[in-house]
């Protein structure tokens, strides 16, 4: 039988999409975190489950396509399920409909933190095996980070704020795709909506951090991303955007 699978009703809500009556980027991603968090809890795997065992979840990577924009009033269906596990990491899938439309498709990899070590632990020492069983994807995988922006590209400057940080006490993983989204070009921006992302998430990053969002094209509507601290120039997470004509 494997793993029921969760579907959780969300509505495009004015607060939640963009100047084009759009829902956006992070409330998207935030729709698939909240999906992903109410079904690992039950599945007796959520964070309070987790820190109980001094463990928590922490996303890793996601790769999002949207086949169509949810338009504000429009409701919609998160379905995800567990999708299987590698050596440090476990996976999740979801499709995004609207009246049975197909609208967006994700795959994400999760990794198990031990909270005293600060290092991942195995998710086969810890979730139950019908949870780490594979299966294949909505999606493929993405490979390797993407290429780190050209010097000369788009910069933009943001402090972290209460609303960024999580249960984690550590930034959304939504928020780094605002920061992304916000270092392309205003005519890209005004003329094209967001239609794929992919993002690897590197180190953390705390309330009060100084960042520095950058950007460059690699290809037809295509960009590189890579957000930084400030302070010491580590990186954070490396992005990649695509955006077609709305």
């Amino acid at each position: 039988m494997g793993v029921p699978r969760l579907t959780e009703p969300f509505e495009a809500h004015s607060y939640a999409v963009d100047a084009f009556g759009l829902l956006s980027p992070p409330a998207l991603s935030g729709w698939l975190q909240e999906a992903a968090g109410r079904h690992a809890e039950r599945l007796g795997v959520g964070v309070l489950d987790l820190q109980a065992r001094g463990l928590t979840w922490v996303l890793a990577r996601q790769a999002v396509v949207v086949e169509r924009p949810i338009a504000m009033g429009e409701r919609a269906e998160v379905h995800t399920w567990p999708s299987g596990a590698d050596r440090l990491s476990a996976l999740r899938d979801f499709e995004v409909r609207v009246g049975g439309d197909l609208r967006a498709r994700a795959v994400t990899q999760w990794i198990v933190v031990d909270l005293a070590t600060r290092k991942p632990v195995r998710p086969g020492t810890v979730l139950p095996l019908d949870l780490v069983e594979p299966m294949e994807h909505v999606l493929p995988l993405p490979g390797g980070r993407p290429p780190a922006p050209e010097p000369s590209g788009l910069e933009r400057h943001f402090t972290t704020r209460y609303r960024d940080i999580d249960r984690n006490l550590h930034v959304t993983n939504a928020t780094y795709v605002e920061w992304a989204a916000e270092a392309v070009p205003e005519a890209t921006w005004r003329s094209r909506r967001l239609s794929a992302f992919e993002a690897f998430f590197i180190a953390e990053c705390l309330h009060g951090t100084r960042v520095v969002s950058r950007s460059s094209p690699a290809g037809e509507g295509v960009f590189v991303h890579s957000v930084l601290r400030e302070e010491d120039g580590k990186e954070l997470a490396r992005l990649r955007t695509a955006w077609v004509d709305r």
